[in-house]
C-alpha cells in the first residue's frame, strides 16, 4: 500500500514561512478568484496585506480582517501553484486563531459536538424552514439537507468478484463526521465491501473528527485534542489498518505523521503505512453494471488529499468509459468549511462555477470521494443530475 504523504496542507503553524513574491501564480488556481474575478479574495492579496500589517505599513480594518480571516475555502490549490509552496489556508488558519470570532466558535462547536450538532442541524432544516434560530446554520440549510441520502443516486455497481490481496487483515473504519452522524449508509456500505475483501472489521474504537476543519477554522488546541484522541483510539484497537473513504479525513489524518503528536518512530511508520483509503483496498475487484447506470458519470476530484487520487484509479477500473474526467477540469466545489457559514453567497458562486465547467446533462451523475464535496454539489446540482459518494453507487 502506498505511503505517499504530499501534498498536505493541514499542518498549520509549522514554522516561519518564506515571503510571498507576489508572482500571481495562485490567481489561476484560486477557486474564489476564478468564480468572482475579485483579486482581493486571492491568496496573493492575503499574503500582501498580512505582510503590510506585520511591517507596520497598514492597519488591519475590520473589512480587511474579514477578507483575510474568513473568506478562504481552505482547498490548498494555491499551495500546489506557488513556487515557494506557500499555503493560503495555513495563513488564514493562523489569523483565525489570533482573531477568533463567532463564526469560528460556531464551526468549532459544530465539529466538537458532532454527535449532537449534525443531526440537530438537519432536523432544524426539515422542521423549521425559514425560521432557524442560528443564522449561520440557516444560511447553510441546503447543504445540511444534502448531508442525508434523500437525493442519493440509486446503486448500479454490483461486486462480482472481490480482490483478496488483503484478506485476513484487521482494520478499523474512520468514517468521518458526515458518515458517523448524518449518513451512516456510507459506513454500512464500507463494512460490506471490507467483508467481501476478506478484511476483518474491528469494533469502532471511538474515533472523533479528524480535526482538519478545526485547524482551518483557527482552533489549534481543539484540533490537537482531537488528534490525540484519535491516536489513542488507534492504539487501543491494536494499531491496525485505518480505512478512510473521505478525502478530507485522509488529508487530515496524513498530517498527523508530520506533527509532534507523541507518535514514536515505529508508530510513525505504521501510521503512514496503515492509513489507507477504501478505494486502494478494492484492487482488482470486478463489478457488474446494473440497469440504473447513467449514460455518463463525471468524477469530481476533491481538493483535499487529491495527490493520491486513489478513488479515480479505482472508479476508472470499475466504470470504464462511462467515467468522465479531464485533468484540466478540476474545479473546487466551494464548500469551504467556515466560508460556507460566513460567506454562503461566495460558496454558492464557486459551486455554480464548478457545475458550469462540468456541464452535466440530464440523467448523468457526479461522483466523488469527499463528504463535503457531496454535500455541496448535491445541494447545488440541478434536480435531474444525481450527485453522490461512490459508496452510494455500490449495491
Amino acid at each position: 500500500m502506498p505511503s505517499e504523504l504530499a501534498p498536505v496542507h493541514c499542518l498549520h503553524g509549522q514554522g516561519r514561512r518564506p515571503e510571498c513574491i507576489l508572482c500571481g501564480r495562485c490567481l489561476s488556481a484560486c477557486p474564489l478568484f476564478a468564480a468572482t474575478g475579485r483579486e482581493e479574495l486571492s491568496p496573493r492579496a492575503k499574503f500582501f496585506l498580512a505582510r503590510a500589517v506585520a511591517e507596520g505599513r497598514a492597519d488591519l480594518s475590520k473589512k480587511a480582517a474579514d477578507l483575510l480571516a474568513t473568506v478562504c475555502l481552505s482547498c490548498g490549490k494555491c499551495e500546489n501553484a506557488c513556487p515557494l509552496g506557500l499555503c493560503g489556508p495555513d495563513l488564514v488558519a493562523e489569523l483565525r486563531a489570533a482573531h477568533p470570532g463567532f463564526a469560528g466558535f460556531l464551526w468549532k462547536l459544530w465539529i466538537e459536538q458532532a454527535g449532537l450538532m449534525w443531526p440537530v442541524a438537519r432536523s432544524l432544516s426539515r422542521l423549521l424552514p425559514g425560521n432557524i434560530p442560528i443564522e449561520a446554520v440557516a444560511q447553510a440549510k441546503s447543504a445540511i439537507e444534502a448531508m442525508g441520502s434523500g437525493r442519493a443516486p440509486r446503486p448500479w455497481l454490483f461486486p462480482r468478484s472481490f480482490d483478496q490481496g488483503h484478506a485476513g487483515k484487521k482494520a478499523v473504519i474512520f468514517a468521518g463526521c458526515v458518515a458517523e452522524h448524518a449518513n451512516p449508509r456510507w459506513k454500512d456500505a464500507a463494512r460490506r465491501l471490507l467483508a467481501g475483501l476478506g478484511v476483518t472489521v474491528l469494533p469502532d474504537p471511538g474515533f472523533t473528527c479528524c480535526g482538519c476543519t478545526l485547524g482551518h477554522a483557527g482552533a489549534p488546541d481543539a484540533q490537537a485534542a482531537m488528534q490525540q484522541h484519535n491516536i489513542e483510539a488507534w492504539r487501543k484497537a491494536g494499531r491496525p489498518l485505518m480505512v478512510v473513504f473521505c478525502a478530507t479525513c485522509r488529508c487530515g489524518l496524513r498530517a498527523y505523521a508530520r506533527k509532534d503528536l507523541g507518535l514514536s518512530m515505529d508508530e510513525l511508520g505504521l501510521w503512514r503505512e496503515n492509513l489507507v483509503s477504501l478505494a486502494e483496498l478494492m484492487g482488482d475487484t470486478d463489478f457488474t453494471v446494473g440497469e440504473a447506470a447513467p449514460p455518463a458519470v463525471r468524477y469530481h476530484r476533491p481538493c483535499h488529499g487529491a495527490g493520491g487520487n486513489q478513488d479515480l484509479a479505482f472508479l476508472r477500473r470499475a466504470m470504464g468509459e462511462r467515467l468522465v474526467f479531464r485533468e484540466s477540469e478540476t474545479p473546487c466545489c466551494g464548500f469551504g468549511g467556515l466560508t460556507k457559514l460566513t460567506s454562503p453567497e461566495l460558496s454558492e458562486k464557486v459551486a455554480a462555477h464548478a457545475l458550469a465547467i462540468y456541464q452535466p446533462k440530464p440523467g448523468e451523475q457526479i461522483v466523488t470521494g469527499c463528504a463535503g464535496c457531496v454535500t455541496q454539489l448535491r445541494s447545488a446540482a440541478p434536480g435531474d443530475v444525481a450527485v453522490g459518494h461512490w459508496l452510494e453507487l455500490v449495491g
